[in-house]
């Protein structure tokens, strides 16, 4: 399950504008040799129904894999977030439903770290704005 690359995403792929989001944008190009290949093998594995079975069996087993390590993880040492949301990547490359929930995840992601980014920088121009005033109470110029 592929999806349509962004809109303003040519070869070179968005304009770099905003950190996350364009990296996201840029990482979810389809237009690569990469998806290509995987759309040819899509194509062979359609062909032969016990192969694309074969097939979806062994993503979703790798999946799991992943995600149940993933969990394993949060309390062990190692990447367990990252490793849920790759063995989620990878079912979703299967799974519509997953797919769905993988879209949900990221807005959801992308809004919390854009409201982040929004009160850091409120914070920052209030720091600002409390020394230019306490300088100016001191006479001397603010920095």
């Amino acid at each position: 399950m592929t999806t349509p690359t962004p809109a303003g995403a040519g070869p070179a792929g968005p304009a770099p504008t905003e950190g996350l989001a364009a990296e996201i944008a840029a990482s979810e190009r389809t237009d690569t040799g990469a998806h290509r290949a995987l759309a040819r093998l899509r194509a062979r594995l359609d062909s032969r129904p016990w192969l694309r079975l074969t097939y979806k069996v062994v993503v979703t087993v790798v999946g799991v894999t992943v995600v149940l390590a993933g969990i394993a993880m949060l309390v062990l040492p190692g990447p367990g977030w990252l490793a849920i949301f790759l063995g989620l990547g990878i079912l979703g490359t299967e799974f519509a439903v997953i797919q769905r929930f993988n879209h949900r995840l990221k807005a959801l992601v992308l809004r919390y770290w854009h409201a982040f980014r929004e009160r850091r920088a409120r914070r920052a121009a209030q720091r600002r704005a409390a020394a230019a005033a306490a300088a100016a109470r001191r006479g001397a110029p603010a920095a």
